[in-house]
């Protein structure tokens, strides 16, 4: 009775996963389908606004409705750019890739699968494209993720090796150092670090980038800054190359003066004769810590361009690090201008209420974008540039809603009410977004 039972389970499980293929060769068949027809009323368009038809595939794909990806944000519940980037994938697989979808529409491969497998094509001719992943078809079935990726990698460059041997070079020159990340006061390199050890490191790698610029002027700044990172690893060199930088009137390289080594003086070579303060690399970090908790560091502080950490934790961090504090800004209190511009005062109040797009599902910063009039702005009347009738929008966003495709209301100074070309309404404010259908 027991092994009868696990087999009943067993086939229900079987069940799900042909199912769950199902499920999703249907969501990227309407997705393909919703993209080459979706259209926006254009009888009202200004005709500089009028609706245009972007290619946003590769060779062989159709061309859509440049406002495709903001309907499809509300639709997928996801931002605008990651809508972009599934319709780009799910058209590339159908047009590029007729047999895999075919494939996949018999659930006879993960739709997840087949998609991975397109991108990997994305440099070949449509013709290769498909000549590829039907060959990979075939001999995929019975290998694990892993294997059948290494098999399609060598099929795609057995397929047009001057374009494998292209991708190469691009990767190389695409070398670089990047900081990301943070968790818990850390952030991510190699290791992990306090967050402001790592924002002084990537610093560091960015003036040093600087500073041999002159030395390598055939490399990009991504190049520079991996071979500043190596640098940096000697430290009498970078201190050598640094100080050079902040005292010009050293003796030329090369000069019997200029030093035994690395432009050091001989034995003093590592001594540090300028300053510190100098030698240090600026950082900008901007830290807003609730009014509750000055004068008492309790509850949390967000740091700019790197998350929330605890305002104890803060404290041991800023150690002996040079801190500017800035006036508080009261939004309850900030008056309204009168020209077009906002002063950069009221961008900076604005950009503290809105630290994203004011868009559905959108999570690009604010401090990117121009500040839109939700309420167009007319010539003459006084106080339109204010707190309440300004928000930050992407170019697209903001030609979408000039052109009148989407409508938006600002329902306060951290709220708008946006509706679609559809008729799908949605609330945004600094909490997210809520589907109002």
């Amino acid at each position: 009775m027991e092994a009868t039972a696990q087999r009943e389970l067993a086939e229900d499980l079987r069940s799900a996963v042909t199912l769950r293929r199902v499920a999703e060769a249907g969501l990227l068949s309407s997705l393909c389908e919703f993209a080459e027809a979706y259209r926006v009323d254009a009888e009202d368009l200004l005709e500089v606004l009028a609706e245009r038809r972007i290619q946003i595939g590769g060779e062989g794909t159709p061309r859509v409705s440049e406002y495709l990806m903001l309907e499809l944000a509300g639709l997928l519940r996801c931002t605008p750019a990651a809508a972009g980037h599934r319709v780009v994938e799910a058209l590339n697989l159908k047009h590029r890739h007729p047999g895999l979808f075919a494939a996949v529409r018999r659930c006879q491969i993960d739709a997840d699968r087949a998609l991975r497998a397109a991108v990997r094509c994305g440099a070949l001719s449509q013709a290769a494209a498909e000549r590829v992943t039907q060959e990979w078809f075939l001999r995929q079935g019975g290998l694990g993720w892993t294997a059948s990726f290494n098999l399609l990698d060598k099929l795609v460059k057995e397929a047009d090796l001057e374009a494998a041997a292209e991708k190469e070079r691009k990767a190389r020159e695409d070398r670089g150092v990047f900081v990301w990340g943070l968790s818990d006061g850390v952030m991510n390199l190699t290791g992990r670090l306090d967050v402001l050890d790592a924002r002084h490191l990537d610093a560091s790698v960015e003036r040093m980038a600087e500073v041999i610029e002159g030395d390598h002027p055939g490399l990009t700044k991504d190049q520079r800054r991996a071979k500043a990172l190596g640098i940096l690893a000697q430290p009498a060199r970078a201190l050598a190359l640094l100080q050079r930088a902040a005292q010009p009137e050293l003796p030329p390289e090369g000069s019997e003066a200029h030093g035994e080594r690395h432009g050091c003086p001989g034995e003093l070579c590592g001594t540090v004769t300028t300053p510190l303060s100098r030698l240090r690399p600026k950082v900008s970090v901007a830290v807003h810590v609730h009014s509750d908790a000055v004068g008492r560091l309790t509850g949390l502080a967000r740091v700019e361009q790197a998350g929330w950490i605890t305002t104890g934790l803060l404290t041991e961090l800023l150690g002996d690090a040079d801190v500017t504090v800035r006036p508080v800004i009261d939004l309850a209190n900030v008056p309204a201008e009168d020209g077009y511009v906002p002063s950069a005062g009221l961008r900076r109040a604005v950009c503290y209420a809105l630290r994203h797009e004011l868009f559905p599902y959108s999570d690009l910063r604010a401090e990117r974008f121009d500040l839109d009039h939700t309420v167009p702005y007319l010539p003459g009347r006084r106080g339109q540039t204010r707190l309440g009738n300004l928000a930050p929008l992407s170019r697209r966003a903001h030609r979408a809603k000039t052109a009148g495709v989407w409508r938006s209301r600002q329902a306060a100074i951290d709220q708008i009410m946006w509706e679609s070309p559809l008729g799908y309404r949605y609330e945004v404010s600094p909490s997210g977004t809520r589907s109002l259908e």
